[in-house]
């Protein structure tokens, strides 16, 4: 067993803070299966993204429109997001951006199931290896019921992320970055990255290798 250092940012630092944390602080122990071995080595691997804020928009679907408390804080609106059986809408909000310089650690996105009863969303999941490849998260939900507005309030539960290594008994340990430089680097690389589908999707789900490292390496040279 060893413990895996997962470095991140928070990529909206200049405009509040960003909220990410362990499941075991949101957790109620007096529930009973809070005792259970299986749970809690799973609970403590498991970290959730907070809403920083209060927010609320709905959608038209037919007229292309969103009604928002800050149309920055949401992507524009793709069309085949508007054209799936439910729509889908990508946030500016929570975001972050993770690294890590240890070798096959992956990194799984997954829904938090409060948000479909509290803030009528769903979390698109998905996972990959975040040894190779690091990149600004970005964040798509799908809307349950469209005709009813998504309203979020300030600490809301809205995802959860969880990384794995290749001994399931490692140790995860979340570093936050504070240095503003550190992070205007990383914001800025992220935002205009050169690299092609064809240089980042093989590195997706491949084993590490050492010419497939961190594509932001030189930040820490």
């Amino acid at each position: 067993m060893s413990t895996k250092i997962i470095n991140y940012i928070n990529n909206n630092h200049q405009l509040f803070d960003d909220f990410l944390v362990k499941q075991s602080d949101l957790d109620d122990h007096r529930f009973p299966y809070t005792k259970c071995p299986a749970f809690g080595h799973k609970r403590d691997r498991v970290f959730v993204g907070i809403s920083p804020i209060d927010f609320e928009f709905n959608i038209d679907r037919s007229q292309k429109i969103i009604t928002c408390t800050d149309s920055n804080l949401v992507d524009d609106l793709h069309q085949d997001f508007l054209n799936s059986p439910q729509p889908v809408i990508q946030f500016k909000f929570p975001r972050f951006t993770f690294w890590t310089q240890d070798d096959n650690v992956w990194i799984e996105m997954n829904d938090h199931p409060m948000t479909s009863l509290d803030n009528n969303l769903i979390m698109v999941p998905g996972w990959f290896n975040l040894s190779n490849w690091s990149r600004n998260s970005s964040m798509a939900f799908t809307i349950v019921d469209e005709l009813k507005p998504v309203l979020i309030k300030k600490g809301d539960p809205l995802f959860r992320i969880s990384f794995h290594s290749s001994n399931p008994d490692d140790s995860i340990v979340l570093k936050k970055e504070t240095n503003t430089e550190v992070i205007n680097q990383w914001v800025e690389v992220g935002a205009h990255s050169k690299l092609t589908e064809q240089d980042w999707k093989p590195r997706l789900f491949s084993k590490t290798k050492t010419e497939t490292r961190c594509p932001f390496s030189f930040l820490f040279k």
